[in-house]
């Protein structure tokens, strides 16, 4: 089997100041390599291919194309294990939500947050990231009654305006509308294909 080939489109030698544009990560240089982040993760123990070591190696050498379109990046669960124990305080969390978005702004990854996106409208519509049925909201009347609270939380038309501005200042919904409607391509599920052995 023929691994691909890495082009120089595949890299991109600002990928750091990219990454970095909310400034949340900016101390990537500092990285020791002591792996201290990888054997504290969770995903590590259970995955052979996710190392949180390279994956920093590689925002830094710009690989671009192996970051954004592999799996890995949507393997964390922002724990934070490694952040605790990283003597230089690198917030790896920070750094896969921002690798994250960049993946969705270049058309990957959209089956991961297209679960959130009813949520997310759900919100913007109604004040409220959960709404039952009708049967469900007389069965959660009836119990919220039973214990003396109000039937059914109110969100007056105040709050969803003032709830409505904020997604639209921010663009959260301009971007999700964006994802949705974009079209997806496809992940590729080995992040170490073409790489040299126990790199």
């Amino acid at each position: 089997m023929q691994m691909p080939r890495e082009t120089d489109r595949d890299w991109d030698p600002e990928l750091y100041k990219k990454v970095d544009r909310y400034h949340l990560v900016d101390n990537l240089e500092q990285c020791l390599q002591c792996g201290k982040c990888t054997g504290n993760c969770p995903v590590a123990a259970i995955t052979p291919s996710y190392n949180p070591r390279a994956i920093i190696n590689d925002v830094l050498s710009g690989s671009i194309t192996r970051l954004l379109d592999s799996e890995e990046i949507w393997r964390c669960f922002w724990c934070a294990n490694c952040y605790r124990v990283c003597p230089v305080d690198i917030n790896y969390p920070l750094l896969m939500m921002q690798l994250r978005y960049m993946a969705l702004e270049n058309g990957y990854g959209q089956k991961y947050v297209n679960s959130i996106n009813r949520f997310v409208f759900k919100a913007f519509d109604h004040g409220l990231t959960f709404v039952p049925g009708q049967k469900g909201i007389e069965k959660i009347k009836r119990l919220r009654t039973g214990v003396e609270a109000e039937p059914w939380p109110t969100v007056t038309d105040e709050a969803k305006a003032q709830y409505r501005a904020i997604f639209e200042q921010t663009g959260a919904v301009e971007f999700m509308e964006k994802i949705q409607n974009s079209e997806e391509k496809p992940l590729r599920l080995s992040y170490l294909e073409g790489r040299i052995a126990n790199e």
